[in-house]
């Protein structure tokens, strides 16, 4: 982050090797990035139902690539992702929920808070284990048809 901004940058201590993976993670920045704008200009009461809705859709179709990719490639950390994704999806319903009685900037800022830790927890602490194994690179990280 930057100091007169809540924006974040992508960063190389965050990246998993994984072309696809760390792509779908810059789309996740940018959605924070979207989030800071929204706090910073003071538009979240416009932005937020967008911004969570985004969020759904961008968790289960990213989580479900990302594991399968783990999985695919037997990384001893697949599992560990798989049950912290289940936890952070239902941090995001508990938000949606609250956003429909509480969709002030303080409700906004604790989102984005929870968007940030979990870039820097859990992308750079778990996803990054797939640094191991970008070789990998040509990993079917969508569903099998």
């Amino acid at each position: 982050m930057s100091e007169n901004s809540l924006k974040v940058e992508w960063s190389d201590a965050i990246a998993t090797g994984h072309l696809a993976t760390d792509n779908q993670h810059k789309m996740l920045i940018d959605i924070i990035n979207e989030l800071a704008e929204a706090i910073e200009t003071k538009q979240t009461e416009l932005k937020m139902r967008t911004i969570l809705n985004f969020l759904q859709y961008y968790t289960e179709w990213h989580f479900e690539r990302e594991e399968m990719c783990m999985a695919r490639v037997k990384c001893p950390m697949g599992e560990k992702n798989k049950a912290a994704h289940q936890v952070f999806l239902e941090h995001l319903k508990k938000f949606q929920e609250e956003y429909k009685t509480n969709p002030s900037a303080d409700f906004a800022e604790r989102v984005y808070k929870e968007l940030v830790n979990w870039l820097v927890n859990h992308i750079q602490g778990i996803d990054t284990s797939l640094r191991d194994f970008a070789e990998h690179q040509d990993m079917k990280c969508k569903k099998s048809k």
